[in-house]
């Protein structure tokens, strides 16, 4: 710490402090779609940032104090920032994409595009494209001009009608010039990476692409190598055959899974038969009760004759009970049940369903009555 801020005020929050700065050196949070800048003055850390001051996490009285910027995260988000320049500027050369928003957060940024259903053929050039302009590492200037002298460069995006005063124009050779105050690294270069992790349609007609550059994209392709590696071993298989061999198991799994669904029913169709041998009598109703173990359950009610008995089926596991009857209307029963029981639930006059604090015995008390 070598320079000095000076804390004009104080106002305590919920669990922080808001200090007012002069001249404050912290770029502040959201600006032009970025991250801020984060740090310390003193002993206390900067949380977040605005325009007059910081959030701080201890309190400080009026006065000046030391001051550091973390320089790593400054380096991150003008990784991230000259990257967004680069693929707006390549999806406007490969598709004639407009940039209508950008915005960056602590995991990942994102640019919203003019257009819908944006084709993965568009993503991957635009992405190649962007890899090529950072291969190349040129040199990202820094051009001083006021609104008059913008009008001799071909903008990317036209100026706000707010803009007035000085203007900054971030170029790239001749690939990209843009108005823009953030943080920019000095050369294509610096940003080593550029990746395209996601893109999904939000509302509006616009695409929302996700993307990862520098360290961030270092990073997600390293715990990816691990993961893949992993799964590789966990399967046996090389990981240029990982596709096919998940492939294979959810074509296996879909296999058991329907090969167990009629074993169910088969075995659903036996146990009715037992079931009905044995009924609970209550109040002239022959009731059949089964406690559910398996998929078995499920198809209990197209075995047991619903004309001359109620089927009831209590899943323990997520504290519900299935009723099936054609001599007692289970809509009805079920709405007795909640009136003196804390359950939800609902269904037909054939079929019921419900939910909660109940048991077996409280709907048999109220067939009895």
């Amino acid at each position: 710490m070598s320079e000095k801020v000076k804390i004009i005020n104080v106002i305590k929050q919920r669990d922080s402090y808001f200090a007012t700065i002069e001249n404050n050196p912290f770029y502040p949070d959201g600006k032009g779609g970025q991250l801020g800048d984060r740090g310390e003055i003193d002993i206390a850390e900067v949380l977040s940032t605005t325009e007059t001051g910081v959030i701080l996490n201890k309190h400080l009285n009026p006065g000046e104090y030391f001051y550091e910027i973390d320089k790593k995260r400054r380096f991150d988000i003008a990784q991230q920032h000259t990257a967004q320049h680069i693929l707006s500027a390549a999806f406007e050369r490969i598709a004639s994409l407009k940039t209508v928003s950008f915005k960056m957060s602590e995991e990942y940024s994102t640019i919203d595009l003019n257009e819908q259903n944006i084709k993965g053929e568009v993503l991957n050039k635009a992405q190649e494209l962007s890899n090529d302009i950072i291969a190349k590492c040129i040199e990202v200037e820094e051009i001083f001009t006021d609104r008059e002298g913008t009008k001799k460069y071909n903008l990317r995006k036209p100026l706000s009608d707010k803009v007035s005063g000085e203007v900054r124009l971030i170029k790239i050779d001749d690939f990209d010039i843009s108005a823009c105050g953030g943080f920019h690294v000095k050369n294509t270069g610096n940003i080593n990476l550029l990746k395209i992790i996601n893109a999904e349609r939000v509302k509006g007609d616009l695409t929302r692409v996700y993307f990862l550059a520098g360290i961030r994209a270092i990073k997600d392709y390293s715990q990816k190598d691990l993961i893949l590696k992993s799964i590789s071993f966990i399967l046996t298989s090389g990981l240029y055959d990982l596709e096919n061999k998940v492939e294979s198991l959810l074509n296996e799994n879909k296999d058991y899974k329907n090969r167990m669904k009629k074993l169910a029913e088969k075995n659903a169709y036996y146990l009715a038969k037992d079931l009905i041998e044995k009924p609970l009598i209550v109040n002239k109703n022959k009731i059949v009760y089964y406690k559910k173990e398996d998929e078995t359950a499920d198809f209990l009610h197209r075995y047991v004759d619903l004309k001359d008995y109620t089927l009831i089926v209590e899943d323990e596991k997520d504290k519900t009970f299935s009723i099936f009857s054609k001599n007692i209307n289970c809509k009805e029963l079920i709405e007795k049940l909640k009136t003196n029981n804390n359950i939800k639930g609902g269904g037909s006059e054939v079929r019921g369903n419900i939910s909660g604090d109940i048991k077996l015995e409280d709907i048999l008390k109220i067939l009895e009555k």
